[in-house]
């Protein structure tokens, strides 16, 4: 009898897209989806009978979530697979840094459009599923009043096999992750209380492309399109400010911002946001917020629609 509790995710860089290796580090999450599917396909129609001929299964595709709350160490595993440019600043020798997360604008190699991880999958049954080769088409940031930071990192993976579970270990001081009661917000420059949510979705459009290859797994994982980042949340109604925003489409500049204990830290670092949605109308009689979206625009002087500085133990 297998108990989610009881699992673990375990996680590592690879040096070659596809090519597994050990876990490295681990994830205490809150769930998983991974999931095998097989494509089908038909290799007869005409069979002298009133029945279904039989198919054959096809490519291998490997896809699935990681929800988590974000701690300061493995959340820079996430940042830098769904980014893909990192550098390190020591802020104190050996066991604090500052990472700087942007997203790059060529691809990591001709097979992988994104740097390739390898990820343990222990479900307390019997063995662990080894994913290989697997790239974040999607990473979701969400924060809400009583919660923790949480991420959502959608996976395309290239390979799956059995393997003997490994042991976790996992990371401490801090203990927990970041939380809501440590995050600031700044809109246009100037600090604000007024968004009481925020979810940021940064979508790298990755697919899963088959080939002959002499396997049934995929070949390589490129991108279908451009990198979109959509930012979204609540923001408390009480001034026409940004619904003029809105309506003139001014661009403003957005930083959030989350501390932790031993000077661990994260900024989010948005140059330019448009709005793309500020439904204003009242719902009833209850005190008025505005469910908002709005558009990540790529800033030139920085070469980036966002960037993420993690100060953390790791240097990545």
């Amino acid at each position: 009898m297998g108990y989610g509790f009881a699992g673990h995710i375990g996680f590592a860089r690879e040096a070659a897209f596809g090519t597994p290796v050990a876990a490295t580090g681990y994830f205490e999450a809150l769930s998983e989806n991974f999931v095998l599917a097989k494509d089908r396909y038909d290799t007869k129609n005409i069979v002298a009978g009133y029945y279904e001929p039989d198919d054959a299964a096809g490519v291998n595709r490997l896809a699935g979530d990681i929800a988590l709350s974000c701690h300061p160490d493995p959340l820079g595993h996430l940042l830098y697979q769904a980014l893909g440019i990192s550098s390190a600043t020591a802020v104190l020798s050996g066991f604090l840094y500052a990472n700087t997360f942007t997203s790059q604008q060529t691809d990591t190699g001709s097979d992988n459009a994104l740097p390739s991880a390898t990820y343990e999958i222990f479900r307390d049954v019997s063995s662990s599923q080894q994913l290989a080769g697997a790239c974040i088409s999607q990473l979701v940031l969400n924060c809400q009043p009583n919660q923790a930071l949480r991420a959502t990192a959608s996976l395309i993976g290239r390979s799956m096999t059995n393997i003997a579970k490994t042991t976790p270990s996992f990371p401490g001081s801090p203990v927990e992750a970041f939380t809501f009661d440590t995050c600031s917000f700044s809109l246009g420059g100037l600090a604000t209380t007024k968004i009481e949510g925020f979810t940021l979705t940064l979508n790298n459009q990755l697919q899963g492309i088959p080939a002959l290859n002499n396997s049934a797994n995929i070949a390589r994982i490129r991108r279908g399109g451009p990198v979109m980042g959509t930012l979204g949340g609540t923001i408390a109604f009480d001034n026409l400010t940004e619904y003029l925003d809105f309506i003139n489409q001014t661009e403003r500049a957005v930083k959030i911002y989350f501390t932790k204990a031993s000077s661990h830290s994260l900024l989010l670092d948005i140059p330019r946001i448009v709005y793309s949605a500020f439904p204003n109308g009242m719902g009833g009689r209850e005190r008025l917020t505005v469910a908002f979206e709005s558009k990540l625009r790529y800033h030139t002087g920085s070469a980036n629609a966002l960037s993420a500085v993690l100060t953390n133990t790791k240097s990545y």
